[in-house]
C-alpha cells in the first residue's frame, strides 16, 4: 500500500507534534508507513533543530512555499514526489491540502484516492475573523471537494450534518475521526507521583496565544476563585500582567514537558463562545486533558464535546457564567477517577483509536483499486 500524508500547514503549526506527527509515528507501528509530505512557508519562524531531525528523515519530504499558497504549483510538485506507476492513497489534513489533493488525483496519470480530513467549518471562522476573502476561497474550495468522488473524515458528526444539509455526502464515504490526543505521550502517572498531601485544587489550560482562546478571561475568572491555583501554558510569552499568586505562567513547552507538568493536576479548562464553527469542533486540548485523567471544567460551551460531558458528569462540568464556575464546588480528583477518566479517553478519543479507523479505510480504498 502506498500511503502518503499531504499538510500544508508547516512544522510551525501548534498541532504538528501531536497531530501529524504523532499520527505518522502510529501508523508505523501499526505496519503502516506514512510517506509525509509537509508544505512549508520559506518565510516562517523554522525551529532549526526540528527542521534538521525531520530532513534527515526516509518518508519526509517537504514542499517550500511563498506566503500565497498557488494550489496548482503545489500539486505539481506533490506529483513529482509520488510514484509514477502505482496506485495510492493521498490522505490530506484540512480544506487546502485536500484541494491540492483532488489537482494531484486529476493531474495523475495512475489511480490515486484522496482523504479529506474535515477539520472545522473553516468558512465561518475565516468570516468571524474578518478574512472574507479567505472565506470565499474556503467556499469555492469545499464546493468542489465536496462534491467530488474522495473521502471524509470529520471530526464530529455535528460538522457533518452541517456540511450534509448542503452537500449530501454520503455516509459510505465518510469516517469519524475527532481531534484525538496523542496517547503515546499524554498518560496518567503512577498513583505514589500524586501529590496527596496537598489540598489545593490545581487547573492547568493549555491553549495558543489567539484571542478565541480566551485565555486573559479565564485567568481574570480563576485569579478570584479561592482554594485553586491556575496554571497557564502557551507557545509563546502573554502580553499580561499577573495580578494574583495563584496564577502561573508558562510557555514553549514540549508536549512531553506538559505531559510532566499536568501529572500533579486535578482540572483542566477550556472556554468556547458559541459561534457555529467553535460548536462543531473537537478542540484537541480536551482530549489531552481526560488523556491525562483530568476532569474538565469548560466555561459556556467544550464545542462537540459538550453533549458528552453533559451525559456523563463525572468527566467534568459545563459552566455557563462566572458567577457559577465561582460558586462551583471543587474537589481533588483521585487516581482511581483519573484512571477511569483516561481509560475512557483512550476509548473514544485518542489517537490510536483513530488510527484504527484510518487504517480500516486504507484497506477499504486499497481493496477498490
Amino acid at each position: 500500500m502506498n500511503l502518503y500524508y499531504l499538510t500544508v500547514e508547516g512544522i510551525t503549526s501548534t498541532v504538528f507534534e501531536s497531530q501529524v506527527l504523532g499520527l505518522a509515528n502510529g501508523l508505523e507501528k501499526k505496519g503502516f508507513p506514512v510517506n509525509l509530505l509537509i508544505g512549508q512557508k520559506y518565510k516562517s519562524r523554522i525551529p532549526l533543530f526540528k527542521l534538521i531531525l525531520l530532513l534527515i528523515k526516509k518518508r519526509v519530504s517537504f514542499i517550500f512555499h511563498g506566503s500565497n499558497l498557488n494550489h496548482d504549483n503545489i500539486a505539481n510538485k506533490v506529483l513529482i514526489r509520488l510514484p509514477k506507476n502505482s496506485p495510492l492513497i493521498l490522505h490530506c489534513r484540512n480544506v487546502e491540502a485536500a484541494y491540492v489533493g483532488l489537482l494531484v488525483k486529476k493531474k495523475a496519470k495512475q489511480p490515486i484516492q484522496i482523504i479529506y480530513d474535515v477539520r472545522g467549518y473553516v468558512e465561518q471562522e475565516k468570516a468571524f475573523f474578518n478574512e472574507p476573502e479567505r472565506e470565499q476561497l474556503f467556499k469555492l474550495l469545499n464546493n468542489q471537494l465536496f462534491k467530488a468522488d474522495i473521502y471524509y473524515s470529520f471530526v464530529s458528526n455535528e460538522l457533518y450534518q452541517l456540511y450534509n444539509e448542503k452537500y449530501n455526502i454520503p455516509l459510505s464515504k465518510v469516517i469519524f475521526c475527532n481531534s484525538g490526543y496523542n496517547d503515546a505521550v499524554f498518560t496518567i502517572p503512577k498513583e505514589e507521583a500524586l501529590d496527596k498531601n496537598n489540598a489545593i485544587i490545581k487547573i492547568l489550560f493549555v491553549g495558543g496565544n489567539q484571542a478565541y482562546q480566551k485565555t486573559e478571561e479565564i485567568i481574570s475568572i480563576l485569579a478570584k476563585k479561592k482554594g485553586v491555583e491556575l496554571t497557564v501554558v502557551t507557545p509563546k510569552p502573554l502580553k499580561i500582567k499577573k495580578e494574583s499568586d495563584n496564577v502561573v505562567l508558562l510557555n514553549n513547552l514540549s508536549q512531553k514537558q506538559i505531559n510532566e507538568l499536568s501529572d500533579k493536576f486535578d482540572y483542566g479548562v477550556i472556554y468556547r463562545s458559541s459561534e457555529l464553527f467553535n460548536e462543531v469542533a473537537t478542540p484537541t486540548k480536551v482530549s489531552e486533558y481526560l488523556g491525562k485523567g483530568l476532569r474538565v471544567i469548560a466555561i459556556n460551551s467544550a464545542g462537540a464535546y459538550t453533549k458528552v460531558f453533559l451525559e456523563n458528569e463525572w468527566l467534568g462540568f459545563i459552566v455557563k457564567t462566572e458567577t457559577e464556575l465561582i460558586s462551583l464546588q471543587l474537589t481533588k480528583t483521585t487516581f482511581k477517577e483519573k484512571k477511569l477518566i483516561s481509560d475512557y479517553a483512550r476509548n473514544n478519543f485518542s489517537l490510536s483509536t483513530n488510527i484504527s479507523k484510518y487504517i480500516s479505510l486504507y484497506k477499504k480504498i486499497d481493496e477498490s483499486f
